[in-house]
């Protein structure tokens, strides 16, 4: 059984959607103009309801969770029309990314920016004359960013703690002619130890303080994208988490995307 949680009216608000994926959703739909959350653990589903004012009714496994793919639409983000597999080519370049229970349909305006970000950080790299730049996706959710980089020339590495997103990341990149250099790991930040050319991470603010450490303990970077920032103070919280310097700013509605350069230190091998 999964326990769904209804909040009136919320249909359209992306911060409690965001925080129900945070919560531990495994599901987020809108009905007319209410949000439904499905949860399988109930202590999480229950705590989400009494926060949200939410109404909790238990359904059997999975009801409800891919009407949503009904209503499901391409998007632009960055040279790219994004569109799930059951809905017809467009127009090209296209990626086709199925989010499966993962997060990053494309939809989400924090996943545009952060795909924009990178397809104009990747072109500064080619200019510079960096052959396949090594690019690291931490959260990688459904892969739509480790998809955009390879596809422009990149080899990633994606990470994620979701063995969700593994499958949709693993499945997507199949999908997509670019599994050979999209590297899919299990696990936190740690798990992405390396040298890269560029990193993207596209997570909410909280997620950011909390890998930052690790991420200046465990990576050698160039740019950084950070992705997820609602516009105002998590900015510069963010660029104080990974001790670096905003370089660049975008912005689409409340949410924020910025590209960072470290200030210098040296990670460990591990």
């Amino acid at each position: 059984m999964h326990i769904l949680v209804t909040v009136l009216g919320a249909a359209g608000d992306e911060i409690l959607s965001t925080d129900a994926w945070i919560a531990g959703a495994v599901g987020v739909e809108e009905r007319d103009n209410d949000l439904q959350i499905a949860f399988s653990d109930p202590e999480a589903g229950a705590a989400f309801a009494e926060t949200t004012g939410g109404a909790i009714d238990q359904v059997a496994d999975d009801t409800g969770l891919d009407e949503w793919r009904t209503h499901a639409t391409t998007y632009q983000a960055g040279p790219f029309t994004i569109r799930p597999p059951w809905l017809p080519q467009t127009q090209l370049p296209d990626l086709v990314i199925d989010p499966g229970r993962a997060f990053g349909s494309g939809s989400h305006a924090s996943t545009r920016l952060a795909v924009e970000l990178l397809s104009d950080q990747l072109c500064v790299l080619t200019d510079q004359v960096v052959s396949s730049p090594r690019v690291a996706d931490i959260g990688c959710g459904t892969g739509v960013l480790a998809v955009a980089a390879a596809t422009l020339g990149a080899t990633c590495v994606g990470v994620d703690v979701d063995p969700a997103a593994i499958d949709a990341t693993t499945a997507n990149a199949i999908a997509n002619g670019v599994a050979a250099t999209i590297e899919v790991r299990p696990g936190s930040v740690k798990e992405a130890y390396g040298t890269y050319e560029l990193v993207v991470v596209n997570v909410t603010i909280d997620v950011h303080e909390a890998i930052a450490a690790d991420f200046r303990r465990h990576l050698a970077a160039g740019p950084v994208i950070v992705a997820g920032l609602l516009a105002g103070p998590q900015e510069q919280r963010a660029a104080d988490a990974y001790n670096a310097k905003i370089v660049e700013r975008r912005q689409q509605g409340e949410w924020v995307g910025l590209v960072l350069h470290l200030h210098d230190a040296t990670p460990s091998n591990r």
